[in-house]
């Protein structure tokens, strides 16, 4: 009988051979993944690219039956993302849709989520994209929610809004304009909470007669927690929308409704008197990103020494 000749690898081989197999599966691994995270932020451009032509299309022909209007012809289209990480991994000279590129700070606003969403939108004559909805108000979902015809269809009708602050810390069953707005704003899809507004204010009602109280709807917020009993009577960083621009300042910590079971900590509601200098104010930017860069001085200035004061106002070419 003629012996089989053949033979089949030793333990050792084999241990050699998937040894191979896994540093080249570990050398191959990340380059394969970064292939298909790029062919992602791929396909993310060429859906915001069709979602800003869509709108385009919408504002040419002054379409506001379009399902992209929004109000105060303003149109807005949602991209959800479908990159698995964030930030970019694509070439910045690739990051260009319809001549706006990553370098536009004004019109390019942040940088993804992974499985976020981009906001394409048009407002006051302008297009903007943002990729990042979840570290700021901006200026199309405040646009959204601060408008007259909105806030009086929460509110209440008439010649006057019958709030004239809402607060955030506010119990809800102490103030009904609190719970109408949180309720119609998340039956809406937005949450002031989502975009780093521990505690905001909307102010409301028109009142000729006051100082204290703004002729159009604004909205103003810390992203600051002061809910601690040890931040009362304090100075905090706050951000504010109003009239499509935005203003950084500080606002003092106060308790409302002292020693009853509706006891809150929010802004003093006099931050108001703080816009009466209108759009000529130092205070006030165009655009987000150059009041967060003001505003995160500030809060950088409150954690090293406990506080907010004038000087560090002026410091920073605020009056």
């Amino acid at each position: 009988m003629k012996e089989n000749s053949r033979k089949g690898f030793t333990l050792v081989e084999l241990v050699i051979v998937v040894s191979i197999l896994g540093v080249l599966v570990g050398l191959l691994a990340p380059v394969f993944s970064g292939y298909v995270e790029r062919s992602r932020e791929t396909t993310d451009l060429s859906n915001v690219r069709t979602a800003y032509s869509e709108i385009m299309f919408a504002v040419i022909d002054q379409d506001i039956s379009s399902p992209l209007y929004t109000a105060n012809d303003t149109y807005l289209s949602v991209v959800p993302l479908k990159q698995a990480r964030d930030g970019w991994s694509l070439d910045p000279d690739k990051l260009v849709i319809a001549g706006i590129s990553s370098s536009d700070t004004v019109h390019w606003l942040n940088t993804p989520r992974a499985k976020g969403q981009c906001k394409v939108y048009y407002m006051n004559g302008d297009i903007f994209i943002n990729w990042s909805i979840e570290d700021h108000i901006n200026s199309i979902s405040a646009a959204d929610f601060l408008t007259k015809n909105i806030l009086e269809s929460i509110l209440g009708g008439g010649s006057q809004y019958q709030y004239t602050v809402i607060n955030s810390n506010e119990h809800y069953d102490q103030n009904g304009g609190t719970q109408k707005f949180i309720d119609y704003a998340q039956a809406h899809g937005f949450d002031l909470n989502d975009y780093g507004a521990r505690t905001w204010q909307i102010y409301v009602k028109e009142s000729p007669s006051s100082t204290d109280i703004l002729s159009n709807p604004a909205i103003y917020w810390t992203g600051m927690e002061i809910t601690d009993p040890g931040m009362l009577g304090k100075k905090v960083p706050v951000m504010g929308y109003r009239d499509g621009k935005y203003d950084v300042y500080y606002a003092e910590v106060v308790k409302y409704n002292g020693g009853k079971v509706t006891e809150y900590y929010s802004l003093r509601n006099n931050f108001a008197n703080v816009t009466n200098a209108g759009g000529s104010a130092t205070f006030q930017f165009d655009n987000y990103a150059q009041a967060k860069e003001v505003y995160d001085r500030l809060v950088a200035t409150f954690e090293k020494n406990g506080d907010i004061t004038a000087d560090d106002i002026i410091d920073n070419g605020l009056k």
